[in-house]
């Protein structure tokens, strides 16, 4: 399935603009996609894994207020990671 993530602020790697599509395993959920991300972008890995400070929006609405990084994903949902230091 096809996620849409946008990492903002200081999670943003310099060669990354706008958002990117990821591509899940069906049954996915929070947790799977941060792995993936952080895989796919070693120089923020550290940031993601921590979690310590970010906050995940899926499909506009906060994480916290879902299942956290057990919160499911569907085919076409949108993953917004945002830098707590990056304000908003």
């Amino acid at each position: 399935m096809q996620v849409r993530v946008r990492l903002l602020g200081s999670l943003r790697p310099p060669n990354l603009h706008g958002g990117v599509e990821v591509e899940l395993p069906t049954a996915s959920t929070l947790a799977t996609l941060v792995e993936d991300i952080s895989e796919t972008y070693p120089d923020i890995s550290d940031a993601l894994r921590s979690l310590s400070g970010n906050l995940m929006i899926i499909n506009g609405v906060e994480a916290g207020n879902l299942l956290g990084l057990a919160t499911p994903l569907d085919e076409g949902s949108e993953v917004v990671l945002v830098p707590v230091t990056h304000g908003g």
